[in-house]
């Protein structure tokens, strides 16, 4: 049984997406909530294998991946889709998909088993779309580099070089999470990097980094 625990700010979405698991005897709606700020989720979080997030913007997403990280469950986004990229440059550690809001039910149901078996999940056209942008994507330079990274920036790029989450490295650096959510974004794009994994790589292959 995939016990799955469903949020969105809109009550209305919280029924039909529920009403739409219910259908399947392989899932239960272990809950419901606006949030996954609400007091009552983290008493959910351990217990459940699967959060179906109605996401309206990025933010929400990755506050979502920062809430989820070393607790258990996978996540399903159904979100704009301008943010799928992002949510593969924040490179969650843990089963994760990205669908469109519109998404049809049979393709949210699949997401969710996906999930629940360890796997990543995307829809064919939003995958498609991320690909083509990331292929188009002009490489930056690399004499100047190391000198457009400030000291911080690369005191976060060695930690994530290291393995730690954002939520380690701020706690680390004493610094808040969207802090580093922000020095992290700024490597990736000086870096011309589409994720942590590949900003690393990069950076070791220019000398900013030892491995």
């Amino acid at each position: 049984m995939i016990d799955v625990l469903v949020i969105s700010g809109l009550a209305t979405v919280r029924a039909g997406l529920a009403a739409v698991l219910g259908r399947f005897e392989d899932i239960r709606v272990a809950g419901e909530s606006r949030s996954l700020d609400a007091g009552a989720v983290a008493d959910l979080l351990p217990e459940i294998q699967v959060v179906l997030l109605d996401a309206p913007s990025s933010e929400v997403i990755e506050d979502a991946v920062s809430s989820l990280d070393g607790l258990g469950p996978g996540l399903v986004v159904l979100g704009p889709s301008g943010a799928a990229g992002r949510l593969m440059r924040t490179e969650p550690p843990f089963a994760w998909a990205f669908l469109a809001r519109e998404a049809a039910p049979e393709r949210i149901v699949a997401a969710v088993r996906a999930v629940a078996a360890g796997l990543v999940a995307f829809e064919p056209e939003l995958a498609n779309a991320a690909l083509s942008r990331a292929e188009t994507r002009a490489p930056l330079p690399l004499g100047d580099t190391l000198d457009e990274l400030t000291p911080r920036e690369h005191e976060v790029l060695t930690l994530v070089a290291v393995g730690l989450t954002n939520k380690a490295i701020a706690q680390r650096l004493g610094i808040s999470d969207h802090t580093v959510k922000f020095h992290v974004a700024s490597v990736l794009a000086k870096l011309g990097a589409e994720s942590r994994t590949e900003a690393v790589h990069l950076a070791a292959r220019r000398g900013l980094l030892t491995l």
